[in-house]
C-alpha cells in the first residue's frame, strides 16, 4: 500500500470522505475565525458579562477569578486573570484547596474572597450547579459571573450572569470571552494564552473535532513558540526542548499532543492533587525565569510523588476485584486512597477493565469519590439518579466526582453498584487501522501523518499491525524495568508497561500492533514503533 492510499484509509476510518471534511479537518478555521454562535454562546450575556465587570473596574472593587485545581481549571484561570489584570491590577486569582475547600465554588472560598474585599467574583470551570453557594455570595452583596462547560442541572443558579456551553472546556470558553472583551478596550494582548486553551482541551479529553481541533492546531502551534517562562521551564525540566522555528528536521522537538497531555499536563496536575494548585497557576502566569525554574523543579517533584502513591494504590485496588467475575461497575474503597488520586484509580481500572469504574478514598467522617466510564454509558446521570445518597456530584458523561457521609457508604455502594448498562460497552475491541508491511514505515510516511496531529477522543493516533516478524536486541528499561526495547528488522520498537506475564523470545514469530512515530533524542530522530500488543504469530493453516 502506497502512502497516499493509507492516508485516504485513515480518512476514511475516521469518516472523512467529503472533500468539504477533509479540507476542514487538515485546515481548520483560526479560533480567530470562529464566532460565538458556533460555541452556542448568546453575545447579549457575553456583553452583559463584559458591561459588568467593567463597572466593578470603573469603581475600583476587588475582582477575583475562582478556577479550579485541574489543567483546564487552571489554565482558565490563567486566561482571564491575565485576560483583566492587562487593564486593572485590582484582580486576583482563587484556586480552591482540595482538601480544605473541595471541589468548585465553596463558602468556605467565598468568605476567603469576601475577606479581601471582592465585589465580583468570576468562576471559571465551575459553578454551574452550584446553585446554594451563588445565592450565598449574592446575599453577601458580591455579584457573580459563571463560565462553565459542566453539565448544567434542570434549572440555572441565581448569578448576575451566566456563560455556559459545552462545545469546548472552560478555558476554550475564557479565550473566546477574553477575546471579545479585549475588544471594548481595543487591546492587543502582550502574551499569546492559546497555547494554554491547547492544554485544556488536550487534558481535559474532550473530541478534538470542529472547534476543539482548531484551537489544539493552533494551541499546539502557540506552544511550540511559546516565550511563557514557566511552560519553558516546564519543559526543560522534562528534557523537552521546543524547536524554535516550530518546523521538523530543527535540533528541536515539535511539541504534540502527546507532550501536553502525557508531559505537560500531568505535571500541572500534580499540585492539585496532592497540595495546593496555586503554584501550577503562578508557574503558568509568572514572567520570572528564576521563579520559572524553581516551580518546575517543585512541579516535577511532586509529580513523581503522584506517581508512585498512584501505582501503590492501583495495584492495591487490583487485589479487590475478581477478574473472573466481573461487575457491570467496578467499585474499590479504601481508607489508604488519597483523594487526590482516586480519579487516577478509576481511570486505570476503566482502562484494565473496560467496565465503568469509582474509586472512593474513605474519609474519617465523609468519604470522596471519583468515576470513570466508557462510550455509552453517562456516568454523571447515574450518580445524580442516587443524590439523595450524596453530599455533592458533578461531573459529565465520561467522568464525575461526588462525596459522601460515611455512614451511608454501604448503603450507596450496594445501590449504585447495579446500572442498567448495555453489555455490548464491555466488548474490548481493539481499533487498529491497517495491516501494513514494516517497510511502508519511512520518514515520509511519518511527515503525512503529523498531519493528523493533535491526536485525542476522536482522532486517535494512527494503530497499524504487521504480522510474522522476528524480534532482536531485546532490553529491559525504565526505573523498574517495567518497558521493554528491541528492534524489528531495522526498526526501534519501544513497549511501555509491559504485562507481567510476556516472556519474548528472539527465535519466535510475532505479530505486533503499534503506533510509528518519529524519536529525537539528542537533536537526532529516528523511526520508533510504540508498541500496543504483541501476538505469537499463528502460521494459516
Amino acid at each position: 500500500m502506497q502512502p497516499d492510499e493509507l492516508i485516504t484509509l485513515l480518512l476514511k476510518n475516521r469518516g472523512l470522505t467529503n472533500p468539504g471534511l477533509i479540507e476542514e479537518f487538515f485546515h481548520p478555521l483560526h479560533p480567530d475565525d470562529i464566532s460565538l454562535l458556533d460555541l452556542n454562546l448568546d453575545l447579549d450575556l457575553v456583553t452583559a458579562a463584559s458591561d459588568l465587570i467593567r463597572s466593578h473596574i470603573n469603581s475600583g472593587h476587588k475582582i477575583f477569578i475562582y478556577g479550579d485545581y485541574d489543567v483546564d481549571g487552571l489554565c482558565a484561570t490563567a486566561v482571564m486573570w491575565e485576560a483583566i489584570h492587562s487593564v486593572y491590577s485590582g484582580v486576583l486569582p482563587h484556586i480552591p484547596h482540595r482538601r480544605e475547600e473541595g471541589y468548585g465554588l465553596s463558602r468556605k472560598g467565598i468568605d476567603h474572597c469576601l475577606s479581601l474585599g471582592a465585589k465580583l467574583i468570576i468562576t471559571v470551570d465551575n459553578g454551574i450547579v452550584a446553585h446554594e453557594q451563588v445565592a450565598y455570595c449574592q446575599s453577601k452583596n458580591c455579584d457573580l459571573i459563571i463560565i462553565d462547560h459542566h453539565e448544567p442541572l434542570a434549572t440555572l443558579p441565581p448569578a448576575s450572569v451566566i456563560l455556559h456551553s459545552t462545545a469546548t472546556t472552560a478555558a476554550g470558553l475564557a479565550w473566546f470571552f477574553s477575546r471579545e472583551f479585549s475588544k471594548i478596550y481595543n487591546l492587543t494582548p502582550k502574551t499569546s494564552t492559546l497555547e494554554l486553551v491547547a492544554l485544556s482541551v488536550i487534558c481535559d479529553i474532550i473530541p478534538l473535532l470542529g472547534i476543539n481541533r482548531s484551537l489544539a492546531k493552533f494551541g499546539l502551534e502557540a506552544l511550540n513558540r511559546t516565550s511563557r517562562p514557566g511552560l519553558l521551564a516546564l519543559m526543560h525540566s522534562a528534557n523537552i526542548f521546543p524547536s524554535p522555528e516550530f518546523r521538523r528536521g530543527d535540533r528541536g522537538e515539535v511539541i504534540t499532543s502527546y507532550h501536553a497531555g502525557f508531559i505537560v499536563g500531568p505535571r500541572l496536575n500534580a499540585m492539585g492533587r496532592l497540595e495546593h494548585a496555586i503554584d501550577s497557576l503562578r508557574l503558568l502566569c509568572t514572567t520570572n525565569p528564576d521563579k520559572a525554574a524553581s516551580l518546575a523543579r517543585s512541579l516535577g517533584d511532586t509529580n513523581r510523588s503522584r506517581q508512585d502513591l498512584t501505582l501503590s494504590a492501583f495495584t492495591h485496588a487490583q487485589t479487590l476485584i475478581d477478574e473472573n467475575n466481573l461487575p457491570p461497575l467496578i467499585i474499590v474503597a479504601d481508607t489508604s486512597y488519597d483523594e487526590g488520586i482516586i480519579g487516577l484509580i478509576a481511570g486505570k481500572l476503566a482502562e484494565k477493565y473496560h467496565r465503568p469504574a469509582i474509586a472512593i478514598a474513605i474519609g474519617e467522617s465523609i468519604s470522596k469519590g471519583s468515576a470513570r466510564s466508557l462510550p455509552g454509558f453517562n456516568i454523571t446521570d447515574h450518580l445524580r439518579s442516587l443524590s439523595d445518597l450524596l453530599l455533592s456530584v458533578g461531573g459529565h458523561a465520561g467522568a464525575a466526582g461526588f462525596s459522601l457521609n460515611n455512614q451511608i457508604l454501604d448503603k450507596f455502594i450496594l445501590a449504585v453498584s447495579h446500572p442498567v448498562i448495555d453489555p455490548k460497552i464491555f466488548v474490548n475491541t481493539r481499533r487498529i487501522d491497517a495491516k501494513i508491511p514494516l517497510a511502508t514505515i519511512t520518514y515520509n510516511l511519518i511527515t503525512k501523518l503529523q498531519d493528523f496531529e493533535p491526536y485525542g477522543l476522536g482522532n486517535p493516533q494512527p494503530v497499524f499491525t504487521t504480522s510474522n516478524i522476528q524480534i532482536t536486541g531485546i532490553s529491559h528499561v525504565g526505573r523498574d524495568r517495567q518497558h521493554l526495547k528491541f528492534r524489528v528488522d531495522n526498526l526501534e520498537a519501544i513497549w511501555f508497561n509491559i504485562p507481567n506475564h510476556y516472556n519474548l523470545e528472539p527465535s519466535t514469530s510475532y505479530d505486533i500492533i503499534y503506533k510509528p512515530t518519529l524519536n529525537i533524542f539528542n537533536g537526532r530522530s529516528s523511526l520508533q514503533l510504540i508498541i500496543q500488543d504483541i501476538i505469537p504469530h499463528a502460521p494459516a493453516s
